[in-house]
């Protein structure tokens, strides 16, 4: 397997952390495998650790190549204020992800026409994000690349924060500034990064799990979000478990912090993403 950390737009606090799979399989045997970007949660101020390479390995373990996405966010490593990580610097990103795995998808066998993307938190809203915007040339412009090149085959949502219009006024001011590049968006600024807004007909399938009573993001937003998917007949599963904390990322031992990060039922959404994510490359 090769490790390697990619810098993005040699910014030292946008990095790709790439696992690839070695494609030799069997004597003389060689494998081309799909791949998964993972976008971690923190609410655009960090990137939560427990959403990124506990996440990678899971998915390392059935074979999917995968890589970590540690985009920018509003404090560094180190604790210090980063102002030019307003959004849509992360989006801009994610497609530079994109962009470097496709170049280098022979060398690293990588199945260019199964890329998903998976996303926590605010990692959900950045992947949601692209899947309806995908081809605005606001975005693809800036890559010389045709407007289908950064569409994924299908996205993965985890606990997702979709609505930046309910309740952003009580939301700690860090978080509007990582957003927004102020405290008090106006509600005009809210709708535009709200992505229910963006739900169109031709996203790719929508895989999403939340918990019913999660704290920090709303189920309800979810279900909202779910609603606007069959208005526009958009493909999707979705598991709505009974109760469970925010940010509970594979919701297993092997990464809790704490007894409370461990959760049976959670835990389930993984193998019923990866039959989904199964189902879904076997599809043109």
């Amino acid at each position: 397997m090769k490790v390697e950390r990619i810098r993005l737009f040699d910014n030292p606090n946008a990095n790709l952390y790439s696992y690839i799979l070695d494609p030799k399989i069997s004597t003389g045997v060689y494998k081309k495998r799909p791949a998964v970007i993972i976008c971690p949660g923190g609410a655009y101020l960090k990137t939560a650790t427990k959403e990124g390479e506990a996440v990678a390995t899971h998915f390392l373990a059935h074979g999917y190549h995968s890589f970590v996405l540690r985009y920018s966010t509003y404090f560094t490593e180190d604790g210090k204020k980063n102002e030019a990580s307003v959004f849509p610097i992360q989006l801009l990103e994610l497609m530079e992800s994109i962009r470097i795995i496709k170049e280098n998808a022979d060398a690293w066998s990588i199945d260019v026409d199964n890329i998903f993307l998976v996303g926590f938190s605010a990692g959900g809203h950045l992947v949601t994000n692209l899947a309806t915007r995908w081809d605005e040339g606001n975005f693809t412009d800036r890559f010389g690349q045709s407007k289908s090149f950064f569409k994924p085959k299908g996205i993965i949502l985890g606990y997702p924060f979709l609505n930046t219009e309910a309740d952003m006024d009580h939301v700690d001011v860090n978080v509007n500034q990582a957003l927004f590049g102020k405290d008090r968006p106006s509600l005009r600024e809210r709708q535009a990064l709200n992505v229910i807004n963006y739900v169109r007909k031709d996203m790719p399938p929508v895989f999403l799990w939340h918990t019913y009573d999660d704290e920090i993001t709303k189920a309800k937003d979810s279900i909202t979000f779910v609603s606007k998917l069959y208005e526009y007949n958009v493909e999707n599963e979705v598991h709505i478990f009974s109760s469970g904390k925010h940010g509970l990322g594979m919701a297993d031992k092997v990464s809790a912090k704490m007894a409370s990060d461990i959760n049976d039922e959670v835990a389930m959404w993984f193998p019923l993403a990866l039959n989904w994510l199964n189902a879904q490359r076997n599809k043109i």
